[in-house]
């Protein structure tokens, strides 16, 4: 399924392809498949995981496809598809799950294709996609009323499903009654069908003949986009360590200051008479106890051996640089943080825009060929062969007539023989003989 949305029908070319983009995937759009294949493979793991009970059946058939397709003459931007498809996979109750997105523009109206994966990449559960279609058909009314649209059908469709929920809340006796469109008859199914086959060869023998992007400009085009991103980067990464170095600035006094104060504190230390060091241990109880008075025993060992609490001391100092240290950190990373949040913010836009200028190379040849090719210059087309070809009677009738001669002897010997058979064996005639 992910091969044919991102393929032209029954080729490896992409002609049809307007853009293309995956959801929730780490893995580019060739290779989603795999990722979502890996994903309903180690279910159980994952539920396991993610602490879900392994209970209930295993899902079998993880893959869900579908299309969204705007009306004929109707052409939204790359963006406001990707919007729409996104806002009805939320409506199913996938928008976390793995999902494929492809936009055609091989038939009359644009459409784009949706696969996606039922089982949840993180926990494993399966989507529950109950009314599925009567929540899409819901979705698609809500979107039609923004957007100005005005199914009649639809709108009939579902307020025939409210009323019949309203009444079987009330009495639930009431059977179920499903309300949904009339399904197109086979004989018209076939029909639309073989039109629609037609547009699409008419299409592709059409489009060679039109002007097709140049690759030179596509590659013109793609440099620019890349060297545009790259710029950007270079940009927001140069924003980030000016920002980190003026934490570093700003901090600088704070470092000297309390070097400056641990070095004086240390020669003061090293030279102090006991006197002088039972003062200094007693107003710095708290402090050479990491936030802990020290007891006097503790006191007085530290104040009858120097190098003990020189020992002491170089460790509460070595904290205290390193408290001072993960406060420069903590705020450099809350600075980096927010211009790297701006940068992605902003490159997505980038991104969207320059996946508009790449649809304007193909956008005017499709309307082109949507405008050429319609469906009624297909079912000229199949009439018209039709009418080339003579019907089965007259096959026959030319088939008859070009027998040989000898052919034609040939019958009426077998008729005569039948015949002579039907007269000895009278009883046994049942007329299916020839």
């Amino acid at each position: 399924m992910c091969g044919y949305i991102l393929h032209d029908a029954r080729t490896t070319s992409r002609d049809r392809i307007l853009w293309n983009e995956t959801r929730n995937l780490i893995s580019k759009a060739d290779d989603a498949w795999f990722e979502m294949f890996a994903t309903a493979r180690d279910q159980a793991a994952l539920k396991q995981h993610s602490g879900q009970s392994a209970r209930g059946r295993k899902n079998i058939s993880p893959v869900l496809h579908l299309t969204l397709s705007w009306a004929q003459g109707e052409s939204p931007t790359p963006e406001h598809m990707r919007e729409t498809a996104l806002s009805s996979l939320d409506a199913l109750g996938l928008a976390g799950h793995q999902a494929l997105l492809a936009a055609h523009s091989d038939k009359q109206h644009l459409h784009v294709h949706i696969v996606v994966n039922t089982i949840h990449p993180e926990t494993g559960m399966t989507a529950a996609l109950k009314y599925s279609k009567e929540r899409l058909s819901r979705w698609a009314e809500a979107y039609e009323k923004e957007h100005g649209i005005h199914i009649e059908q639809r709108i009939r469709n579902n307020q025939r499903r409210k009323e019949v929920s309203s009444a079987r809340e009330q009495d639930p006796s009431i059977p179920f009654e499903p309300v949904k469109n009339k399904q197109t008859a086979r004989k018209d199914w076939i029909e639309q069908q073989e039109i629609l086959d037609r547009m699409k060869e008419l299409r592709s023998e059409i489009r060679p003949t039109l002007q097709q992007p140049s690759p030179q400009d596509r590659k013109i085009l793609a440099m620019h986009h890349r060297a545009e991103r790259d710029a950007y980067y270079q940009n927001a990464r140069g924003a980030v360590q000016r920002a980190c170095s003026a934490v570093f600035t700003r901090r600088r006094p704070q470092w000297r200051d309390l070097y400056r104060v641990h070095k004086k504190e240390s020669a003061r230390l090293r030279e102090a008479h006991p006197f002088e060091r039972a003062v200094y241990v007693y107003t710095q109880r708290n402090r050479l106890g990491n936030g802990k008075p020290l007891t006097v025993r503790q006191m007085f060992n530290l104040i009858i051996k120097p190098d003990r609490l020189l020992n002491r001391v170089e460790t509460i100092q070595a904290q205290e640089r390193a408290s001072l240290a993960r406060s420069e950190k903590t705020e450099k990373k809350q600075v980096s943080d927010r211009l790297w949040q701006n940068y992605k913010a902003g490159i997505e836009k980038i991104r969207e825009r320059q996946k508009t200028e790449r649809f304007a190379l193909v956008s005017e040849r499709e309307a082109t060929l949507r405008s050429i090719v319609t469906p009624e210059l297909a079912k000229e087309k199949i009439i018209a062969e039709r009418q080339m070809v003579s019907s089965p009677s007259q096959q026959f009738g030319k088939a008859v007539d070009a027998h040989k001669e000898g052919h034609v002897r040939e019958v009426e010997k077998i008729k005569r023989q039948m015949e002579e058979w039907r007269r000895r064996n009278q009883d046994r005639d049942f007329g299916r003989e020839m």
